[in-house]
């Protein structure tokens, strides 16, 4: 790949992880007035929505990853505020990029024109991030001592990971059918990428 297209493709990345930090710092945000089911099921499939138009652009499941860590980095700018709890800011990177990761692997079945792969796709992720979070929660509650809801009792690992997931799927079987039917006519340029990341680590600092 010549620098050209490196310096391009660095650029997409940046666009959409800032695109994806940006959603998770205002609706994220305003989200979590509501209670506590509605942001998880809906904040997935907004960024498998933002993660499926980062693969058409790039063309690349690894960028995803890439996309993540952006997103992931932005929500890191919590580590600058006074009185933030530790957890309170990696404990949602860390799901960012289980979401990127199992979004990445998935991709094949989720841009499947199979409707069948596109639905075991959709309930392979929203299930799968989730359970990955559950095992990091485990570790998380094993070397700190440090414990969260979703893993305070069976029956509320279960909602998170079974009930959670399920509803989740539902939302984003339907968000990639929107997504295959939509197409960004714009033509990129590199100069978004600095104007989103800005505007994200703004609103993220506000909120």
């Amino acid at each position: 790949m010549n620098m050209k297209k490196l310096m391009k493709l660095a650029a997409q990345i940046i666009f959409y992880g800032a695109i994806w930090g940006l959603a998770e710092a205002s609706l994220g945000y305003l989200l979590h007035f509501l209670p506590p089911l509605v942001a998880g099921i809906v904040m997935f499939p907004i960024a498998v929505f933002i993660l499926m138009k980062a693969f058409r652009a790039t063309g690349s499941r690894s960028a995803l990853i890439l996309v993540g860590t952006v997103a992931a980095g932005i929500k890191a700018v919590d580590f600058l505020l006074p009185g933030m709890s530790v957890f309170k800011t990696i404990n949602p990177m860390i799901s960012i990029m289980f979401e990127s990761l199992v979004v990445a692997v998935a991709v094949p079945m989720l841009n499947s024109r199979k409707q069948l792969s596109k639905i075991a796709g959709s309930l392979g992720v929203s299930v799968g991030w989730r359970m990955g979070y559950i095992l990091y929660m485990v570790a998380q509650f094993l070397i700190s001592g440090s414990m969260t809801k979703f893993i305070s009792s069976p029956a509320l690992t279960l909602e998170f990971v079974v009930l959670n997931g399920l509803l989740s799927a539902i939302l984003v079987y339907g968000v990639l059918l929107i997504e295959a039917k939509t197409s960004i006519k714009a033509k990129f340029r590199p100069l978004y990428a600095p104007i989103m990341l800005a505007a994200a680590v703004g609103v993220q600092l506000l909120v």
